[in-house]
Parts: C-alpha cells; structure tokens; sequence
C-alpha cells in the first residue's frame, strides 16, 4: 500500500498547479475536509475556500483554494479549483495591493457585481490570513 498512488490534477482556469501521481489528497469540502487514498471510492465533492494538502513523491504540498469541485475515482482525482495558490508562493505586500484595489472599487450593495466583489474580497482576506 505504500508504493501505490493515483493520478492527481488540480488546475484553475488559469494554471495547472500540479499533475501526476499522489500518495494522498486531503481537500476542504463543503460538509468537511475528506482525505483520498488510492483505491478509494467515487465521489464528486463540493470544495470550499480553505487549505488543500497533497503528497507526491517530493513530500507534502500545501495550497489555498477559493473553492471549487473534486471528482474522485478509484485510480485518479482531478480537482477544478476556482482560484488557488501554493502557500509558499502567496506574497504579503501583494495580498495588501490586491486588496487595496479592491476596497477602492466597492461597487453598491444592489449593484450585479457587488457578490463577485464579496467572494473576491473574502478571497484575498484568506490568503493575507495564510501568510501571517
């Protein structure tokens, strides 16, 4: 049982965070974190906005996501992640920006974009709270 692993995929619209096989997947899903084993059993999991972890062959990886979703099968994972970031790489002094300019752009509490500008907010707040 120690040798075996499943194919992992994380990817956001924007990148692939990280592709190949995994010894162990833990994810924050929307009724609690879950852990993924090799052989284990199908699911399709809701995440939410909280800390993944995964374990390859170089070790433990640590990232934040937004959310998103995981389809698990016996032989792979691939997890559509709405936003994400390795923890190591999120920079304080950016986080900061990021938030700045978004705190200077509050659209009206009735305005259309007024939830995407919460759930970004909301967002950014996490990954400055990862950091410290």
């Amino acid at each position: 049982m120690a040798g075996e692993t499943f194919t992992l995929d994380l990817v956001t619209p924007e990148r692939i965070f990280f592709s190949g096989p995994a010894h162990e997947f833990v994810a924050p899903g929307a009724m609690g974190e879950f852990g993924v084993l090799p052989g284990h059993a199908g699911m399709l999991a809701e995440l939410k906005m909280g800390r993944l972890r995964y374990r390859d062959a170089s070790g433990e990886k640590v990232l934040v996501t937004s959310g998103g979703f995981a389809e698990v099968t016996g032989t792979k994972v691939t997890a559509l992640l709405d936003d994400a970031a390795f923890v190591d790489e999120l920079d304080p002094a950016e986080i900061d920006r990021q938030l700045a300019d978004l705190e200077g752009r509050t659209p009206a509490p009735g305005d259309e974009a007024h939830d995407e500008w919460q759930r970004k907010i909301a967002w950014k707040r996490f990954c400055g709270e990862q950091v410290k």
